[in-house]
């Protein structure tokens, strides 16, 4: 049985519109991956898909992908939820000896094809909040940031430092589709309503993408990269169905996912031991709200953290120093964008937003309205 599991290399494509199909989108992005390696589908001993029938408007939608992805006649299984829980998956088929070798598959062309907010929306109980019109995943973030603020006694102004700092980062990483110059807090601050208290800016841009990550045993790592990322734990959580009865000024899944990651990892003081933060965050206010849950910063005090810079590259604890999902994300794969943006950060390969002596990061991944559901996994080197 392998003693650890190692993210080897990935593929990673995303775009407002990639002008592509799903075959092909996997295709692409599975042999560019194999190319690069020297390897063909023979050495993938597990294929993880990773997408959703309703985003892709089929049932058991993969059967499609088997081919593209060379998973014809492979062992072949699906994780329907953000791709971190593919991951999940993934080294635990590794850790359980029948493995060497474990490819996650993910994708969902929610920037040209369908809308993500028509996804959510069917994630809601269908006896009361699906018929009364009144909640979906925008509206329902906005209560959420109403809340939040409120119960902490943060300004609104909060929103704008969060947006502000994130899309600043995003600008310059050209794995991000929203790189806007001078995207200050005027610029956010300005940008167009949603619902209050939450603007055009401090939203995800729905997005298209696709992932192919490859997980290998320490043994085959070794034979495959020089440079090996190691999953150090890893935790899972979600939170009641019914949205009415959430306190949606905080995250218990969050929390719990990420306690079980951190008694995985070792870690007793996380806030210190983390490098570096990568959290899907949809909005403004859930990066904070999020990074509060998980213990990263403490309670109430993140407003006071964002002014003083602490979540700055350079500062105390960065987080998002990719520029996060308000940058780019799409159901499924946003998860897997964070999880990329720290392997290139812990491998010192993510250029100009390189930290300096990364070497343990956090990348969180979320599902439903306001992150019913959470994935929390810690990587090292």
């Amino acid at each position: 049985m392998a003693e650890k599991v190692a993210v080897v290399a990935f593929k990673l494509a995303c775009a407002p519109d990639l002008h592509t199909t799903r075959e092909r989108l996997v295709f692409n992005l599975t042999r560019g991956l194999f190319d690069e390696l020297g390897i063909d589908r023979h050495a993938i001993d597990s294929f993880v898909m990773n997408s959703n029938d309703f985003l892709d408007g089929r049932t058991i939608s993969t059967v499609f992908l088997d081919a593209p992805s060379g998973a014809y006649l492979k062992d072949e299984t699906k994780v329907e939820m953000d791709g971190v829980h593919a991951v999940m998956y993934g080294w635990m088929r590794i850790m359980s000896g029948q493995y060497e070798t474990a490819l996650v598959v993910s994708l969902a062309l929610t920037g040209s094809q369908v809308s993500p907010y028509v996804y959510t929306q069917y994630s809601l109980s269908p006896a009361y909040e699906r018929q009364v019109g009144l909640l979906n995943e925008l509206s329902g973030a906005a209560l959420q940031a109403k809340a939040y603020l409120s119960r902490r006694g943060y300004s609104e102004e909060l929103l704008d430092l969060v947006a502000a700092k994130d899309l600043e980062l995003a600008a310059k990483n050209p794995r991000q589709i929203r790189r806007l110059e001078n995207a200050g807090v005027e610029r956010v601050r300005s940008s167009g309503p949603t619902y209050e208290p939450l603007r055009e800016l401090h939203c995800y841009p729905p997005t298209d993408a696709g992932c192919v990550v490859l997980l290998a045993s320490e043994k085959k790592a070794a034979e495959l990269t020089d440079k090996p990322v190691w999953i150090k734990g890893f935790g899972s959580s979600i939170d009641t169905y019914f949205f009415g009865e959430r306190d949606l000024t905080r995250s218990p899944s969050a929390a719990d996912a990420a306690k079980r990651a951190f008694s995985m990892a070792g870690l007793t003081d996380p806030a210190r031991e983390i490098d570096f933060a990568e959290i899907s965050a949809l909005y403004a206010h859930e990066e904070p709200l999020l990074a509060e849950s998980m213990g990263l910063l403490p309670e109430g005090e993140a407003e006071k953290a964002y002014r003083a810079g602490d979540t700055r590259p350079g500062g105390s604890l960065p987080i998002n120093p990719s520029g996060g999902s308000l940058g780019a994300h799409a159901p499924c794969v946003g998860g897997l964008m964070r999880l990329c943006e720290a392997v290139l950060q812990l491998r010192g390969e993510a250029g100009d937003l390189q930290l300096d002596g990364a070497r343990t990061a956090l990348v969180h991944g979320q599902d439903g309205i306001c992150a019913q559901q959470n994935g929390v996994v810690i990587l090292g080197v």
